[in-house]
């Protein structure tokens, strides 16, 4: 789940951490006037305005692009460090506050409930501390690495080291920040049990996350040896029939089954190989911003063109679970129509219209039909299944190729 916001900060906080030196004479008004005036103007413009939530969209992008024009055309990332001397991450703290602590203005003075400090709270876990969590991890690790003077030839291994010790930990900061507890409703949350249990997932966990009732979405979370566990949003809880909640949470137990997640991060880390092998024979600046954002798209690119893959096969296979259920050896229409009527559902509730194509899912149309077209196949014989076991093996073979080569 890549937040719009989300992506803005990182991409702020990679360039804040690339840039080297401040300007000779920082242009402290126009400091002032992005990091300052600006996002309060525009606050005050969305808490005015009467179309709420075109106004709010529009503050949100002033505050985003305000701070990263400051970052990196005003030199604010250098000149924060020059004032903090490098202080270990004080200056990767105060760098970044500037668009946090307008972007908590902004949450509070348009929360769409009355209880504004619950609304803050919950947009500050999903937009902001989902990122920041992992990527001061990241930043700790290597700030350690270079204030213990690891020689260079290990710098890499301490940083894979890192990333691993991340992986580990992923599952329990996830659950943690979204504040997703134990489902209380013991009949649906057994049934659930046993959808994961026939999808060979033996440790599982049912986590309900409190949205204010703003969101309807599940989530897979857990890579190898760690319990897996589907998240379910409160109002997806309250807006779906049981059949449908079993539809949804056999789609998020299909990421698990079919190892979805170590694939998109094996994709990221064999993009990324690949791309530094062909940047630096193209004899390209390995710490420019350009090679950054270029391999921040291509990332981003091949987890949109595999994710397509995996959210069709994860589609199949909660109707070929429903429809197993059910004692029959291939897919039923009960089976295929339980999770096409849950997205229908979502759709509705959500008001999105089902033609609306999602970077990541596509659209709801077309993965109803998807889902209409495997009635009457066998078990053993979804076609997409062929197809990513071929993607599979293409992704660990030019990993391998990349590493090795």
């Amino acid at each position: 789940m890549i937040r719009p916001i989300s992506l803005f900060l990182l991409i702020g906080i990679i360039v804040a951490n690339r840039e080297a030196t401040p300007a000779v004479h920082p242009n402290l008004f126009l400091l002032l006037l992005l990091l300052v005036i600006a996002p309060a103007l525009s606050i005050v413009v969305a808490r005015l305005a009467k179309k709420t939530n075109l106004f709010t969209l529009l503050a949100t992008f002033a505050v985003l692009l305000s701070w990263i024009i400051a970052v990196y055309f005003l030199s604010w990332a250098a000149l924060v460090r020059s004032v903090t001397q490098n202080v270990f991450f004080v200056g990767d703290i105060i760098v970044v506050l500037p668009a946090i602590f307008w972007l908590l203005v902004l949450w509070f003075v348009t929360s769409p409930i009355s209880n504004r400090l619950s609304w803050v709270s919950h947009r500050l876990r999903l937009d902001i501390l989902l990122l920041l969590i992992p990527l001061f991890f990241l930043l700790a690790a290597s700030n350690i690495t270079a204030l213990c003077g690891v020689q260079e030839e290990y710098v890499e291994i301490v940083e894979l080291l890192a990333f691993l010790i991340l992986l580990a930990l992923a599952p329990f900061f996830i659950t943690k920040t979204l504040s997703a507890k134990p489902m209380n409703n013991y009949e649906l949350s057994s049934s659930i049990a046993d959808i994961g249990r026939s999808a060979g997932v033996r440790q599982s966990k049912i986590l309900v996350w409190d949205t204010h009732n703003r969101i309807m979405n599940a989530l897979a979370v857990g890579v190898i040896f760690q319990p897996k566990t589907v998240v379910l949003t409160d109002k997806l809880i309250a807006n779906l029939t049981p059949q449908e909640l079993r539809a949804v949470a056999a789609h998020e137990f299909g990421h698990h089954k079919y190892w979805h997640i170590p694939f998109l991060i094996l994709t990221t880390v064999s993009v990324l190989v690949w791309s530094n092998k062909l940047l630096q024979a193209m004899r390209f600046d390995m710490g420019g911003f350009f090679v950054f954002a270029l391999q921040l798209l291509l990332m981003v690119f091949a987890i949109i063109i595999l994710s397509r893959f995996f959210e069709r096969q994860a589609d199949a296979y909660a109707a070929v679970a429903l429809s197993k259920a059910s004692g029959n050896d291939c897919v039923t229409l009960d089976g295929a129509n339980s999770l096409g009527s849950a997205l229908g559902a979502i759709a509705q509730a959500q008001h999105i219209h089902t033609d609306r194509n999602d970077p990541f899912h596509g659209s709801i149309a077309s993965r109803q039909q998807n889902l209409h077209d495997l009635v009457g196949c066998s078990f053993s014989a979804i076609p997409i299944n062929a197809k990513v076991f071929w993607i599979k093996i293409i992704i660990c073979v030019s990993l391998i190729l990349g590493l090795f080569a």
